[in-house]
């Protein structure tokens, strides 16, 4: 007679930029296993990777993490975590009133944060009179994939791939019809103030973040902290 097995209860939430709602499971032990391993090695693309896998598992192939807008991402991973292991994490959080090097370890309760989108701006810029852009998030991936390089090299990548049409008087202009030379070439063509508007969109992606205010045992003294990412809540 084999051993029973048990079935994981399902949970739901609504992802906050793409506003579709997502049924998940708690991570089993195995999968903590796999992400533990990923975060011990410090490798961010091991640990991206890691992470992608876990989602593929606990939406049962449903959800592709590396699609969604960070924020998302973000915020899905939060939620599993609350449900698999409990909704109050431990987080070191050091002094930041230097030359003190104290560390404080804060209980915090995962459920209370949430992503405020009160400051997201409409996906539709208008460039001039009779020329609008339609954008969308860049997928988590993509985000990832650009760390740490400069706004140059940025800009195209996004461009290509968070572009979804162009409205002019006339014509409505899909982007996936269009070769990634072309949509360059729009892009270079841009003015100096269109292009700000367009990057006012994604300025304004709301994060996954939480201020945290403590009192250092080693000076004394209050700081307050900012935690965002996957990193600040892993």
């Amino acid at each position: 007679m084999g051993l029973p097995i048990q079935k994981a209860p399902t949970y739901k939430c609504v992802l906050p930029v793409s506003d579709i709602e997502v049924e998940y499971r708690p991570f089993l032990v195995k999968e903590q296993n796999h992400l533990l391993v990923a975060r011990e090695s410090e490798d961010q693309s091991q640990i991206f990777d890691a992470i992608m896998k876990l989602i593929h598992a606990v939406t049962e192939g449903k959800v592709k993490g590396d699609k969604l807008p960070l924020v998302d991402l973000e915020y899905l991973f939060l939620k599993i975590r609350t449900k698999s292991v409990g909704e109050t994490a431990q987080v070191p959080l050091v002094c930041l009133h230097k030359p003190c090097d104290g560390i404080e370890y804060v209980d915090m309760n995962l459920d209370e944060i949430e992503v405020d989108l009160s400051k997201m701006k409409d996906n539709k810029v208008e460039l001039n009179d009779n020329l609008v852009i339609e954008l969308k998030p860049a997928p988590s991936k993509l985000v990832y994939e650009l760390e740490g390089k400069d706004d140059a090299e940025m800009i195209k990548p996004i461009l290509r791939n968070c572009m979804v049409r162009i409205y002019d008087d006339e014509n409505i202009y899909e982007m996936t019809d269009y070769r990634n030379s072309e949509i360059d070439e729009f892009v270079e063509s841009l003015t100096v103030s269109q292009f700000e508007k367009i990057s006012e969109y994604f300025e304004s992606m709301p994060a996954l973040r939480k201020e945290v205010e403590y009192k250092c045992s080693k000076c004394g003294k209050t700081s307050l902290n900012v935690l965002s990412g996957l990193q600040s809540f892993f």
